[in-house]
């Protein structure tokens, strides 16, 4: 209906629907209708985000303007979505919201614009709850509620994008339809139960139960002139025919019972008067089960009328208040009276004549009766029987299909109980696998990442402390190595000096001969001396023991003899080139 007004105004008119065959035929009825061939489709699906962007780019493209942008898609059912989300939250509220914010370029390009949300009384039960928003919905309550929470998410959106566009041109709206524009439908229902919605549909009740009036006409005359007061008892109720029902409810919705019985006794006791017009005291007091028909076929076309059915109409009392029924009564009371004592008397006469004749009447139809009865009782006997057990077989048969049906409630109920343990389960599932992240995340903050920050430290520790006994036996080496290289420095130095006064040495020894040699030897002599005499240092007394043949001189010329050897092999001084020596050791050179 939005889209066919807008065509009728002259707008070009864009479907945006998710189904193309219903779409292009929704747009070809809309083109016959209104007359204005500018009702094209385009595709969308709501649902599916990927289709929002693609929508919104294909419009783009090919539309230069966009006016008016009316999000009426809706679902109130759920289903399975391969994406984030519950397919309820991704039509109703994420697909609009994505495809406002793609088309507003386009809306402010093109202001003054208007974007209209089609929200719903329902929101007032909404509630958003961010942490379940991508749960799965199961069952037609937690449909019900989260229906209700994407038209709180619709509401909520509506009002901040319009402070958010304020002073841009593009005014936003969220229009309940239910309370701007209705439906003329009204559905009837008795004796069973229909949908209603909450603060959506208007209900109203009406009774159809039997209500009893008692219609009263006091004082009316009657064809003759006689003031009669009639009163009466009426049954009716509202007749159940859809046509009738309706009828009824149009006259008397927002009507107590009380109101209905004034209308209706109003009415019967208009009729009664105008009857009672028209007949005579007799005819009404003669015939009154004439009387109250008449009243009932003539007002009961006008009750019809309202949708109130006559059930049952009789006259309770006809007086007056001159005595004329009385009158009528005394006369008719004599002829009685007179017919009744002329009866009496031919009565005990025939009496008689007919006792005799009844009594053996009597006994042939005694007779006959008891056959009959004996006949009568059997037949019923069994009659009896059959229907007994006709009622005990039903009996049994209701008695199992009430069971059996109880049966089948109990494992709908038991079903039903089955199904929300599984979503308890799930759910509980779902806590303890957050519970059980929470306590990984918690022991990894407060043991694994401490112990690895003290291991972390300590390693560091041992790295540096090893750097350090590094560095230390480095410095070591190098202290070491420059102490070596100072002492073969000096040990070289003091090798060369060595040498070199060696050398010179030997320069002197060869540029003076044997001078220096001996003198060299004198010099070491009393060195040499000291040397080997040093262990005698300690020796109190030599005593040399030699007998008669004495070989003493014979033993210090031996050590004479041996002395240059020593000498030699101690200080590389040949003392054998002495003269001295070679003289005393009686060497031969």
């Amino acid at each position: 209906m939005t889209a066919l007004e807008l065509a009728r105004r002259g707008a070009r008119v864009v479907l945006a629907c998710r189904s193309r065959e219903r779409g292009e035929a929704a747009a070809f009825d809309l083109r016959q209708e209104s007359g204005n061939n500018e009702v094209i489709f385009m595709a969308l699906d709501l649902a599916n985000l990927a289709s929002v962007r693609a929508f919104a780019t294909a419009f783009l493209s090919s539309e230069p303007r966009l006016d008016i942008l009316i999000h009426n898609a809706g679902i109130s059912s759920c289903g399975r979505t391969r994406e984030a989300f519950n397919l309820l939250l991704r039509v109703n509220h994420i697909g609009p919201f994505l495809l406002t914010h793609l088309l507003l370029p386009c809306l402010k390009a093109c202001a003054p614009s208007r974007v209209v949300v089609v929200a719903s009384a329902a929101h007032c039960r909404g509630r958003l709850d961010f942490k379940r928003l991508d749960r799965p919905v199961v069952g037609w309550r937690q449909e019900l509620r989260a229906y209700a929470d994407t038209k709180l998410a619709n509401v909520l959106f509506a009002r901040e994008l319009a402070n958010q566009l304020e002073g841009t041109g593009i005014t936003c709206y969220a229009a309940h339809p239910g309370g701007c524009c209705g439906s003329d439908y009204k559905q009837y229902v008795f004796g069973g139960w229909a949908w209603a919605w909450w603060c959506i549909s208007d209900t109203q009740r009406i009774s159809l139960e039997i209500m009893t009036l008692q219609p009263r006409c006091e004082d009316v005359e009657t064809a003759e002139g006689v003031a009669l007061t009639v009163t009466g008892v009426a049954q009716v109720k509202i007749m159940t025919e859809k046509e009738l029902l309706a009828v009824a409810c149009e006259q008397f919705l927002g009507k107590n019972v009380q109101d209905i019985k004034n209308v209706v006794l109003q009415t019967l006791e208009g009729h009664l008067r105008s009857i009672l017009g028209t007949l005579t005291v007799e005819q009404i007091y003669q015939d009154r089960d004439q009387f109250a028909k008449l009243v009932r076929e003539v007002a009961a076309p006008d009750v019809g009328r309202m949708g109130i059915e006559i059930l049952s109409f009789t006259i309770k009392d006809v007086y007056d208040k001159v005595d004329y029924l009385s009158s009528l009564g005394k006369t008719q009371t004599a002829v009685v009276q007179r017919d009744a004592d002329i009866g009496v008397a031919e009565a005990e006469r025939d009496a008689g004549i007919r006792e005799a004749e009844c009594k053996k009447e009597m006994l042939d139809v005694k007779f006959m009766a008891d056959t009959k009865i004996a006949d009568s009782k059997r037949a019923f006997e069994l009659q009896k029987s059959a229907f007994s057990e006709e009622v005990n077989i039903k009996t049994a048969e209701a008695q199992l299909a009430y069971e059996l049906q109880g049966a089948r409630e109990q494992q709908k109920i038991r079903q039903e109980e089955i199904e929300i343990e599984v979503v308890q389960r799930k759910k509980q599932i779902a806590v303890e696998a957050q519970e059980i992240l929470r306590t990984d995340k918690e022991l990894i903050a407060t043991v694994r990442r401490p112990a690895e920050a003290e291991a972390h430290r300590i390693q560091q520790i041992a790295e540096g402390e090893k750097v350090k006994q590094v560095l230390l036996a480095q410095a070591e080496a190098e202290k070491i190595r420059k102490i070596g290289e100072a002492e073969a420095a000096v040990i070289e130095a003091m090798g060369k000096a060595e040498a070199e006064r060696m050398k010179l040495k030997a320069e002197a020894y060869q540029k003076y001969g044997d001078a220096a040699k001996m003198a060299l030897v004198l010099e070491a002599l009393p060195q040499i001396a000291a040397k080997i005499a040093a262990p005698l240092t300690k020796v109190d007394e030599i005593v040399v023991l030699s007998g008669d043949n004495s070989k003493v001189t014979s033993e210090v010329n031996r050590l004479l003899a041996e002395l240059p050897a020593s000498v030699h092999a101690l200080t590389g001084v040949d003392l054998s080139k002495i003269p001295l020596i070679k003289k005393a050791t009686g060497v031969q050179v």
